[in-house]
């Protein structure tokens, strides 16, 4: 922050006016004042856009093409609740780590208790057959999932 004081000498004017008296200005400059809090805005909103993304990355796992659906009604998740995401290649993921299909019964279980939750969320590619998709209904129930929630993409209506 800079400061800038003048001090003018009123002699000049205290001849014409008959008045000897000095005036002192005194003004604070605050236009790096201004650039230190502009650049402080640019870092927070770019970092905070990051985390939001980080964030939303970490809870959905592996990106997929969701089915559409228009007749789907929206899905009370919490953030804790387990997502199986099944990829067009049939790879499965619970959040963000790859599961082998052998130790898939073991690892929900293991994920539902984890955060005390009786809901699976199954996202799956639009590729994905239906009885893939009923196999893995299957073992969630039988790894003690409750509710299970097929996530969709919502379609633009026109």
């Amino acid at each position: 922050m800079a400061m800038n004081v003048q001090i003018e000498d009123a002699s000049a004017e205290a001849d014409t006016e008959g008045e000897g008296r000095e005036s002192i200005v005194a003004e604070i400059n605050i236009t790096p004042l201004t650039d230190v809090f502009l650049v402080l805005l640019i870092i927070f909103m770019v970092t905070s856009t990051a985390l939001v993304e980080s964030e939303v990355a970490s809870r959905t796992g592996v990106k997929v093409a969701l089915p559409k659906a228009n007749a789907a009604g929206a899905v009370t998740k919490r953030r804790t609740d387990p997502v199986l995401t099944v990829t067009k290649n049939n790879e499965l993921f619970l959040f963000n780590r790859k599961i082998e299909p052998a130790h898939l019964e073991d690892e929900i279980r293991k994920a539902l208790t984890e955060v005390d939750s009786e809901t699976l969320l199954l996202r799956g590619d639009k590729s994905v057959f239906l009885g893939a998709a009923v196999d893995l209904m299957a073992v969630a129930k039988k790894a003690g999932a409750k509710n299970i929630a097929i996530l969709t993409q919502s379609e633009q209506k026109p």
